[in-house]
């Protein structure tokens, strides 16, 4: 395998990537209202379109956890994670049509954040790391001033703008290495043939049972959960719905994030088949070339496609955009937050002016806390791509069970809501650590040294580090594989042993149903005392509607007693006076003429 590292012209595309980043951040900091009022400064002047605002949400959920991930995913487990296209392009056009709209309709700033900055920061850190040989620290740092420096001068606008510069370099990037590779390999026919012979190519298992990495249901219904709190409930998804222009132009927004992700999610499965493609005879992992599967994808860009002078530049520049995306948003969401939320409770009486300042000085706080968190994310080890999957499931998973309890069930208390919401976040907590330090099972597909001209002992044991999964030991004559069997776990086990995908909608319902039945115990809230603006368009109409239905099935059986009436107990029946022989009558005398209501809202 070549060894190719940075030439000057990868350095030249890398470099280039982060000043024009930057230079974005410099003039949306010198231009408009130079980002003096809060407004601007996380707002955005409510002045955004809706592409640049699907641009933007596009890449603050795509990092390069994605990027990395997604390739090293079919790697290892095959193609079937494609299928969770399908359940995460419901997310957007969810968040579009049901949660959206009600945030945009009391103009929300703040709703809640969490951090998953070390996870984004390391990914590409990584990455950057093997094809250079500088130190991941170095990188880290490196890339965490220039994002901390342009969301610090710019706002949201800066940050929606980098996002929009971002996700072209980022797209580009990927594509550029997925044609270029399969070319090398001899075209996607040639790909899809090895990963046909190595079981790769397995689309499709209907297996009910939960505790299978990946099923259909799993990769449907559970991605859909999984990627409901970031379209639905997060805060950097609110801050942006509620800075456009109008409520048309955010649902377009998020509308179109359905197919984005339908392409970013293709372009890396893709990208994962070329990897086993080019690997099939030799795996990297096994035989030591990497240390852990987020590296596969540098590895092969730099041994492959490393003669050709700013790939490899074009790669990371790629993999870093979807980092700096995601920590930007991140940060001035956070700084968001803890202004609404708790500062302005005792700094309320500071001109807007000086308020801008705070949230510019929060910005840099959290840049700061980013970099630190990427160097403990280093030690938890795995694939960045659950990592950040399982972190999304426990700590957005209990916000959307609030939300739904809060905007769907008016008969929810504060009791309830709190209850709720603690034992669905320990819950999601406690299933995500509880799976990364058992990891009782393993469905790691099988891969081959054969190609590889190793000598000595032919038994190789894959590094205890990986993502999700106990040893498993295959010679290279035989080739055996060993998959774990679901039905031997016992005890807590059984319940460590729960795919990831599950985590989600497992603390969504946790909250929902403790909240109420909590609710129900202490006393319900009445349905008048909580404002129209606060519940979700879809229940209030479900609830209207059901009302208006039992009012006319009343009225209904009213008119057949009426009919069976004299004329004159007809006027008595519905409160009236029989008319006197001068006055006009109405046509009808056996119909109820009582208002009533007759359609829902």
């Amino acid at each position: 395998m070549s060894t190719n590292t940075f030439s000057i012209p990868d350095y030249v595309v890398f470099a280039a990537m982060l000043a024009v980043s930057a230079g974005i951040g410099v003039y949306y900091a010198c231009a408009g209202g130079r980002q003096r009022s809060t407004r601007e400064f996380l707002m955005a002047d409510n002045s955004m379109r809706y592409l640049p605002l699907s641009l933007s949400v596009l890449a603050s959920f795509f990092s390069a956890s994605t990027l990395l991930g997604t390739p090293a995913e079919i790697y290892q487990f095959g193609a079937m994670y494609w299928i969770s296209v399908v359940g995460a392009c419901l997310a957007p056009i969810t968040g579009a049509l049901l949660f959206g709209p009600m945030f945009f309709k009391i103009k929300v700033i703040s709703v809640f954040e969490s951090v998953g900055m070390g996870i984004v920061l390391f990914g590409p850190s990584t990455a950057l790391s093997a094809v250079t040989g500088l130190s991941e620290w170095v990188i880290v740092v490196l890339v965490g001033m220039v994002c901390t420096f342009y969301t610090t001068l710019g706002g949201l606008k800066a940050v929606v703008w980098t996002d929009v510069f971002q996700t072209l370099v980022m797209l580009t990037g990927m594509l550029t290495v997925l044609i270029k590779a399969s070319i090398e390999l001899g075209g996607m026919d040639e790909v899809w043939r090895a990963c046909e012979r190595g079981g790769r190519l397995h689309f499709f298992d209907f297996d009910p049972d939960p505790r299978i990495r990946h099923t259909f249901w799993g990769l449907t219904l559970g991605i859909f959960l999984i990627w409901l709190p970031p379209y639905a409930v997060d805060q950097q998804m609110v801050q942006r719905f509620s800075s456009a222009r109008s409520l048309r132009e955010a649902k377009i927004a998020l509308l179109l994030n359905a197919p984005g992700m339908f392409i970013i999610i293709t372009l890396c499965s893709l990208t994962g088949l070329v990897l086993y493609a080019q690997y099939a005879d030799c795996d990297p992992l096994r035989d030591g070339k990497v240390q852990n599967p987020n590296q596969l994808l540098p590895y092969f860009v730099v041994g492959v496609l490393g003669h050709l002078q700013g790939m490899s530049g074009l790669f990371v520049a790629s993999l870093f955009s979807g980092a700096l995306s995601s920590v930007s948003s991140m940060m001035n969401s956070l700084a968001a937050v803890t202004w609404e939320d708790f500062l302005k409770l005792k700094l309320g009486h500071l001109s807007d002016e000086t308020a801008a300042k705070v949230t510019k000085l929060l910005v840099l706080l959290y840049g700061g806390l980013g970099v630190g968190l990427a160097f403990l994310v280093k030690e938890l080890g795995g694939t960045v791509l659950q990592a950040s999957l399982t972190l999304n499931g426990a700590a957005g998973a209990p916000l959307v069970g609030l939300f739904i309890l809060g905007a769907a069930f008016t008969s929810t208390n504060w009791i309830g809501a709190l209850a709720g919401g603690i034992l669905g976040l320990t819950f999601s907590v406690w299933l995500s650590v509880g799976a990364y330090v058992s990891k009782p099972l393993n469905f790691k597909l099988p891969t081959s040294l054969a190609g590889c001209n190793a000598t000595g002992n032919n038994t190789y044991v894959l590094t205890t580090h990986l993502a999700v999964t106990s040893t498993v030991v295959m010679t290279q004559a035989e080739g055996t594989y060993s998959p774990s069997d679901p039905r031997q776990l016992e005890g807590l086990n059984n319940l460590y042993g729960l795919s990831y995908l599950w985590f989600s909608g497992l603390g969504i319902a946790t909250t929902v149903i403790c909240g109420l039945v909590v609710s129900w115990l202490t006393g319900s809230t009445k349905s008048e005392d909580v404002k129209e603006d606060y519940q979700l368009q879809v229940f209030r109409k479900v609830t209207s509607c059901r009302a208006c239905y039992l009012s006319e099935d009343y009225n209904v059986t009213t008119d057949v007693h009426l009919n069976n009436l004299t004329e004159e107990e007809n006027w008595k029946a519905e409160g009236h006076q029989k008319p006197s022989s001068g006055d006009v009558e109405p046509n009808n005398h056996s119909t109820n003429t009582s208002p009533r209501r007759t359609t829902c809202d």
